[in-house]
């Protein structure tokens, strides 16, 4: 019972280890508006309105109302929404993939400790779905069109929330009989006595331990590389977003990046 509260908090810990982009480099990312990519432009909508948009040649559009600009604004406009091309979607794409890690470590100790998979648990079979998808309805694709929907980042929480914590502690009574039947098998079967089979049962539920811990290591520590190159180049974009701003003052109502340096905070979604 203890290796499966372990193992299981191990999991959930690794969610927000994965995303921290390092002691030295870790952020802040303010990032609720909602963001609509095609191949010719980039806009950023809120609560369904249209805020701006710019398209592939730099030119940019406040509340569908052309705005003059130079040369060196353009380019500076091009690399906006460049960048925003692909930070978002990397970023979504990191937060994706942890969530995913934490649902897969949850499996994994569920059916070594019940020798059952999570189809024999509907409960939480359905809350690992969810963990999974929560993130299908911020990205959503239609043909060319891309929509990021940072206002639904917040929706991401619920994944781990009070129906995901009820899961676990019906899984874990509903298995009792099973990491019981697990145990008795322990203890009826094997080579020594009874001390020796015992021990040997928990050296085994030790070596998984270890094994996931290893294993979630690895991925985490992949992760947390992939966490530090989106934080500095989100940085980048940041400052970015600062000089359209200074070129364009109207521009500073509609501050979609906003990055801060924390060595002790993990990437925030607001």
């Amino acid at each position: 019972m203890k290796t499966l509260l372990i193992a299981m908090g191990f999991a959930l810990t690794s969610i927000s280890n994965a995303v921290i982009a390092g002691e030295d480099n870790s952020c802040n990312i303010n990032f609720d508006k909602d963001i609509t990519m095609s191949n010719e432009l980039v806009s950023v909508n809120e609560a369904g309105t249209e805020l701006w948009r710019i398209n592939t040649q730099g030119q940019l559009w406040i509340k569908d109302h052309a705005v003059n600009t130079d040369a060196s604004t353009q380019q500076l406009l091009f690399d906006y929404q460049a960048g925003i091309r692909s930070q978002t979607l990397e970023t979504v794409e990191l937060v994706e993939d942890a969530l995913i890690l934490a649902a897969d470590a949850v499996s994994s100790v569920f059916a070594e400790l019940t020798g059952n998979t999570i189809n024999s648990n509907p409960a939480l079979q359905t809350a690992l779905e969810k963990v999974k998808t929560s993130t299908a309805n911020i990205v959503v694709r239609s043909g060319e069109t891309i929509n990021i929907y940072g206002s639904r980042f917040s929706h991401i929480d619920d994944a781990f929330g009070k129906e995901f914590e009820q899961a676990i502690e019906e899984a874990v009574t509903n298995s009792m009989g099973s990491i019981f039947m697990m145990v008795g098998k322990a203890m009826m079967s094997g080579e020594g006595n009874f001390e020796q089979r015992m021990e040997a049962f928990g050296e085994r539920m030790e070596r998984f331990g270890e094994d996931l811990e290893a294993r979630l290591d690895i991925k985490s520590n992949l992760l947390e590389q992939r966490g530090n190159s989106i934080c500095a180049n989100l940085q980048q974009l940041d400052a970015i977003e600062t000089q359209v701003q200074r070129a364009i003052p109207q521009m500073q109502q509609y501050d979609v990046i906003d990055v801060t340096s924390d060595k002790n905070t993990a990437y925030l979604f607001n």
